[in-house]
């Protein structure tokens, strides 16, 4: 069968508009393609800046069947790496974060400096170089307060949305934050339900009652402006001579939105949840800035915390998610805020988005699934983010296979 023609032959059959057809959301063949296309390909958010504040603080993700390792050098450089030994490929780091002051794998204790080098081995000939087997770097950017990383030889470029994330995030001091706590979860649903679900506000009315006490129920995001709360919220934004409104390019939208019934933050009671402010906000101005980048994360940064949610794929019906939260530096757990306030509406509302996932899956998983229609007004960021993975899939397969990545066998 030839299995990137099949692929083609999917692209072709979609209907836009509508939801895709079932081997998008099921077939393994397509699952790898995703990797190879997506994930291996494109900016990944990774971590926040503050996990990486300190030299030889690091932190790890797989992504794909890819350990990655991100540090900060013993020069204060950020730095990635595959987290992969230069001897027999051996994974080097397991924790998910940490401080080092040199990495040594633990199969034969090669070890590497920060920087990447690999500074010492045993029982080696004598003609071996060191110089020839550093780790392999992996590309990383910094934005205001984020982290992302790159595993293509070529990334594509970041400047559109590392101009336009930075501008709307700088006044959130991210850099200037700590993680109080990281929640993981995994969801056994594709990767694109789970960014679906995270573009639509269809279900929140009923799926999310906690969350909607402070959030703005608006479902059609075409023309925010209109909305007279948000025109309001804006203008205070804008006399304060700070970034309001939305910005947005083809793999990110980042909008700012006022809260509702009083609310000052999202927690069930509306009031803050954190008592040190973080970064700076117009005076008596609540609301959160949302912000997705595709594919791997959606956020929000309010005035006393932000909640940074990362997902990445570990099967074609399997996924991880992963919640920070971050906080002032220096608040104090037990008396600037407490982790059960901070985190419950949002681990309810993580606990909601899992079900509907997982439903979701198991109802397309079926025989008689076909595709439907999404909701133009209500699903508009679905539509968004079909569109741009569809796009990414035709360029994938115009630029045909690259050399040594497995071939595609889709499930017949």
């Amino acid at each position: 069968m030839d299995s990137r023609a099949d692929l083609a032959d999917l692209l072709r059959a979609r209907r836009r508009g509508f939801s895709l057809p079932q081997a998008f959301y099921t077939d393994p063949a397509v699952f790898e393609a995703d990797l190879e296309a997506i994930f291996y390909r494109h900016w990944l958010f990774a971590a926040a800046t503050c996990e990486l504040a300190e030299p030889g603080a690091f932190v790890t993700l797989t992504i794909g069947r890819s350990p990655i390792l991100v540090l900060r050098d013993q020069h204060g450089e950020l730095r990635a790496y595959f987290n992969t030994c230069r001897h027999r490929g051996a994974r080097i780091v397991d924790a998910p974060r940490g401080k080092l002051g040199s990495l040594i794998c633990p199969y034969h204790n090669w070890t590497y400096r920060l920087s990447g080098e690999l500074a010492a081995t045993r029982y080696m000939p004598d003609d071996f170089r060191r110089a020839d087997f550093p780790l392999r770097p992996v590309h990383v950017r910094e934005v205001a307060g984020t982290v992302y990383v790159c595993l293509a030889d070529t990334p594509p470029d970041f400047s559109p949305y590392a101009e336009a994330a930075g501008r709307q995030l700088a006044p959130h001091g991210l850099a200037d934050a700590k993680v109080a706590i990281e929640v993981d979860l995994i969801e056994h649903g594709n990767w694109k339900l789970v960014m679906e679900n995270s573009r639509e506000c269809y279900h929140c009315a009923t799926g999310h009652r906690d969350l909607m006490r402070s959030l703005l129920d608006i479902y059609d995001f075409s023309n925010p402006a209109a909305v007279e709360p948000i025109n309001a919220y804006w203008r205070a934004w804008d006399q304060a001579g700070l970034p309001s409104g939305v910005a947005e390019g083809p793999d990110f939208r980042a909008a700012r939105l006022p809260f509702v019934n009083g609310a000052r933050s999202i927690t069930q009671d509306g009031e803050r949840a954190v008592a040190r402010p973080l970064g700076q906000s117009p005076r008596d101005s609540y609301g959160s800035l949302r912000w997705v980048h595709y594919p791997t994360t959606f956020n929000h940064a309010l005035g006393d915390y932000a909640v940074l949610i990362r997902m990445l794929p570990l099967g074609p019906q399997e996924t991880r998610v992963t919640t920070k939260f971050l906080v002032a530096r220096d608040a104090v757990e037990g008396i600037d805020y407490d982790i059960d306030r901070l985190t419950r509406v949002w681990n309810v509302t993580n606990d909601e988005d899992k079900a509907f996932v997982e439903r979701n899956q198991a109802g397309i998983n079926s025989i008689g699934y076909r595709p439907g229609p999404y909701s133009p007004a209500l699903e508009a960021g679905i539509i968004k983010f079909v569109e741009w993975y569809c796009a990414e899939m035709q360029a994938h397969l115009d630029a045909g296979p690259r050399a040594g990545a497995p071939q595609l066998a889709l499930a017949g």
